[in-house]
């Protein structure tokens, strides 16, 4: 569970983003999307790991 105060974690989503082959078969091709990204947590404090 994350706060939403604003200030304690940072997303930073990379401009690198790429594009591959994954498998084909006689239809079908399948292709994989990625692209790097960053969570960044600033206070520990603004998080609270839940369990079952």
């Amino acid at each position: 569970m994350l706060t939403t105060r604003g200030g304690d974690f940072d997303l930073q989503l990379g401009t690198d983003v790429a594009i591959g082959y994954a498998s084909h078969d006689t239809d079908t091709v399948r292709l994989y999307l990625q692209e790097t990204l960053t969570f960044l947590c600033y206070t520990a404090e603004a998080s609270v790991a839940l369990s079952h």
